[in-house]
């Protein structure tokens, strides 16, 4: 059941706001304080910045798998009810602590809040977890790189070490990190990527997205389809985002070199 947000002006992919020019001392949040029920918009305190913290006013939010498992239960941290959700945002500086010096008043930032709290007009954060952005960048699309950009550049720079030349296989390739690690790879580490997904329009968006070759698993084994396209000698890296059998068929020894 997907977590809901019950307000005119807010849309299910993004919590919106225009940047407000008074700062009081309440804004409104979207709260979960039931699990597996939708959420609701209330009034809450605003509280002091420490010293290196910022406050920053809200624009847009990213709304996450993770997101959703946290309002279920079903995330590994478990915050006490109610709480706020919302692990990524965009937005701009409305106060700084008196020991920030990374971003001053009015910088456009984006943020990854630790202990949640995205989902609203404003949040305090750490200034180590802020990060100030381009005016080339837009702050709709800024909301949206911390966690699932943060995920593909973890996974296939520090954990597999991608190498250019070698073959990254990516499943629910056309989800926000699917195409991250499409972009990641092909891009900026210039390896060849075998995309799969579970429909044809998927795999259509991931071969748009720069992949080199795509595979529906719907239709299929992926195991056999991999292996026709990859050879013998298998992927390089696999990284999976499903589950179940299709982690199984990703992970298999015929077609991994490393994962």
């Amino acid at each position: 059941m997907a977590a809901r947000l019950y307000a005119r002006h807010l849309p299910l992919a993004w919590l919106y706001r225009r940047a407000a020019q008074s700062q009081g001392r309440h804004y409104r949040a979207a709260l979960c304080s039931e699990l597996k029920r939708p959420l609701v918009i209330e009034e809450v305190a605003s509280r002091p910045v420490g010293p290196h913290e910022v406050r920053v006013d809200v624009h847009f939010c990213g709304v996450n798998f993770a997101d959703n498992l946290v309002c279920r239960g079903q995330y590994q941290e478990k915050p006490p009810l109610p709480f706020t959700p919302g692990m990524e945002f965009s937005g701009t500086v409305l106060e700084t602590g008196k020991d920030v010096s990374t971003v001053k008043k009015g910088d456009p930032v984006i943020g990854v809040c630790t202990n949640l709290g995205a989902m609203a007009e404003e949040c305090v954060i750490d200034q180590k977890t802020l990060w100030r952005i381009p005016e080339s960048v837009s702050l709709q699309d800024a909301a949206v790189l911390p966690v699932s950009y943060g995920t593909a550049i973890l996974a296939l720079e520090h954990r597999a070490g991608t190498q250019p030349g070698e073959t990254v296989l990516v499943t629910a390739a056309a989800g926000a990190t699917g195409l991250a690690v499409i972009d990641v790879a092909t891009n900026v580490l210039r390896a060849k990527v075998i995309a799969a997904a579970g429909s044809d329009e998927k795999c259509k968006l991931a071969m748009q997205r720069g992949a080199q070759f795509s595979v529906n698993y719907s239709q299929g084994s992926l195991k056999e389809a991999v292996k026709k396209l990859a050879g013998s000698g298998g992927v390089n890296v696999a990284i999976d985002m499903v589950g179940g059998d299709i982690f199984l068929e990703s992970l298999s020894r015929h077609q991994r070199q490393r994962e």
